[in-house]
């Protein structure tokens, strides 16, 4: 399943990461409402280059304005760690797998892990069979925690 979910989802473009991590949490808070799940582990495969800020994501004509002011990269950056912030706050496990390449690294896929006290794997050429690997050592560490 996580397969085919995952051959869908649309590459390259814009990047709205705070609104993929906000969306994640809000489906892992809804299982656990539900009974669905015991433990929640937000999978992140990002090259940690977000460019699209919470609001654009959430109202884009408003944010398409052409009075619609642009969000810093600071901001943007800001904002997504706030959400990483939340994610642990919330009880829930981050696996950040990067896909950055090194040679015009910034780092900032590792500080997302670090600000959820989650995992990190760097994973620029990451197969499905290497990602499902990762996230299965994952899952192990967070049952024997």
């Amino acid at each position: 399943m996580a397969r085919k979910r995952l051959e869908r989802l649309p590459c390259g473009g814009g990047s709205p990461l705070a609104h993929g991590l906000t969306t994640a949490v809000r489906v892992g808070l809804n299982a656990e409402k539900s009974g669905d799940v015991g433990r929640i582990m937000i999978v992140a495969i990002t090259d940690g280059r977000a460019n699209i800020s919470l609001k654009r994501s959430n109202d884009p004509e408003a944010a398409a304005a052409a009075d619609a002011p642009k969000p810093s990269a600071k901001e943007l950056k800001d904002e997504i760690l706030e959400v990483a912030g939340k994610i642990y706050k919330a009880g829930m496990s981050l696996l950040v797998i990067d896909t950055e390449n090194k040679f015009v690294s910034t780092g900032f896929a590792k500080e997302i892990a670090r600000v959820a006290q989650g995992k990190y794997y760097y994973l620029p050429n990451a197969s499905d069979a290497v990602i499902s690997s990762a996230t299965k050592e994952a899952l192990s560490a967070l049952k024997n925690s």
